[in-house]
């Protein structure tokens, strides 16, 4: 799949819960997309520590996601991601959420994940294993 119009990806993530959680889209390119989480909320969600742990988790989610849809090919079809992610400090201001394709293979990809916050300082590093399903092609020969 040649990468999305930048329009038309953000607009398919500007949904009613992700705006609730915070996450935006911002880039998007042939391996590599990213996402804002936008902290503090200034309202209650501040005071739940799981509030931001869900919009961060969901943001490298579908950064993974994204990252490797604007890298495959249109008849390869997308599989299944394991994302690991260590949070490693309270964020301190808007949190960018980036992921990017470090090994592509047949059926499988890596990527590796950041998320930084506004001063510039690591909030969470983690990988994800993403398995590619063979396209039509594949399978039949």
């Amino acid at each position: 799949m040649p990468v999305p119009d930048l329009d038309a990806w953000q607009a398919r993530f500007d949904t009613a819960p992700a705006r609730r959680l915070g996450v935006a889209p911002e880039a998007v390119e042939s391996g590599f997309a990213s996402f804002m989480v936008q902290v503090p909320y200034g309202d209650g969600r501040d005071d739940d520590p799981l509030f931001f742990a869900t919009a961060l988790h969901y943001a490298a989610d579908i950064a993974a996601l994204s990252a490797v849809i604007a890298r495959c090919d249109q008849e390869q079809p997308n599989g299944t991601a394991s994302l690991h992610l260590n949070v490693l400090a309270d964020p301190q201001g808007a949190v960018r959420v980036w992921s990017r394709v470090v090994h592509w293979g047949m059926y499988s990809a890596l990527l590796e994940l950041a998320a930084e916050d506004a001063t510039g300082a690591l909030v969470a590093r983690g990988l994800t294993g993403y398995s590619l399903r063979p396209a039509a092609a594949d399978v039949a020969s």
